[in-house]
């Protein structure tokens, strides 16, 4: 999932754009702003000039001195700020209206990339997957319950619908407390029961939210894993970080991927490192937790069954529902 250089070069540009918009609103408003009150015209005046003897005593030894203008450097800030609330005007008025105030539109805190730089790039990638089509049509203002059954037919004694009212719930509730509490999620039961939709009904409301979501099928993770590792390949390596270090990573039919020694071993590393750093997973897959420990090993069906909430779906396939509903 990582940028083209004309991608990369398109979003800097943007912010870019954004950096220029802010200059030209703050321009126009302290144009405003000292118009009206001009005594803030004597006051930058009087700061630039202790600002420069603060300086210079400090750089003399002179410490007590260069506090005392520190001292009178804030009281001329606070009548500053106070002269500006006195005409009318925001307090903060000519701070620039950042889209994002972390990295003050420049994409980099500390020479690191900003979440909203990350987040920026998957959309990018997202919009060009035409995901974003499938969540316009795969949320929860979409989600429907007609599609289960209330008739009982689980060894556990409840019903499809009971089973997908129960994995709702425990979907909104990941969404609600998701900035605070974080969690994984196991979506898991039967082909074409909504696992997926349900997926991508939790990505869409996070997106809105501003959280970085990445999707991949177990099948495409694990094939950007073989090329980082055995073909040193650029474009997998930096897309390795992505998958570690997004707010939610979406694995999608677990299981369907064919399986040996590598994925096996490269699912518990992932899964491992995001826990270890804190961040948020959801494995959808038609596996039961005792095919999962078998195919994947004890440490990794340890790990999903101690860190990660179930939520089952089973009955009778949704997309074959639909076409005979369409057919009718």
């Amino acid at each position: 999932m990582p940028l083209t250089n004309a991608q990369y070069d398109s979003l800097m540009r943007d912010y870019h754009q954004k950096q220029m918009r802010n200059h030209q609103i703050v321009a126009k408003r302290e144009k405003e702003l000292y118009d009206k009150v001009p005594q803030l015209t004597q006051l930058d005046d009087e700061v630039s000039r202790l600002s420069v003897e603060s300086v210079s005593l400090l750089l003399n030894g002179d410490a007590a001195a260069s506090q005392a203008r520190k001292a009178r450097l804030s009281d001329l800030a606070e009548k500053r700020r106070r002269l500006i609330s006195e005409a009318g005007f925001p307090r903060d008025y000519l701070t620039p209206p950042y889209t994002c105030a972390d990295c003050k539109d420049t994409g980099f805190i500390d020479g690191k990339r900003c979440h909203c730089f990350v987040q920026a790039s998957i959309d990018i990638v997202y919009a060009q997957s035409h995901l974003e089509d499938i969540l316009e049509q795969e949320n929860f203002d979409n989600f429907s319950l007609d599609y289960y059954s209330a008739e009982i037919t689980d060894k556990t004694g409840a019903s499809s619908l009971e089973s997908a009212k129960q994995a709702y719930e425990k979907a909104q509730n990941f969404v609600q407390h998701f900035g605070t509490e974080g969690g994984n999620l196991l979506l898991y039961g039967d082909t074409g029961t909504g696992k997926t939709f349900l997926s991508n009904c939790i990505a869409k409301a996070l997106l809105d939210k501003g959280f970085s979501v990445i999707y991949f099928t177990a099948f495409q993770l694990f094939e950007i894993f073989e090329k980082e590792v055995f073909q040193k390949d650029q474009e997998a390596m930096e897309a390795h970080e992505h998958i570690f270090q997004c707010d939610l990573l979406i694995i999608d039919d677990l299981g369907t991927e064919f399986s040996n020694s590598f994925t096996t071993s490269q699912l518990f590393l992932c899964l491992n490192e995001r826990l270890l750093r804190g961040k948020s997973t959801i494995i959808s897959t038609n596996l039961s937790m005792a095919q999962i420990e078998e195919i994947y090993s004890e440490r990794t069906s340890s790990r999903i069954l101690s860190n990660y909430t179930p939520c089952k779906l089973f009955g009778n396939d949704i997309r074959i529902q639909k076409k005979l509903n369409n057919k009718s």
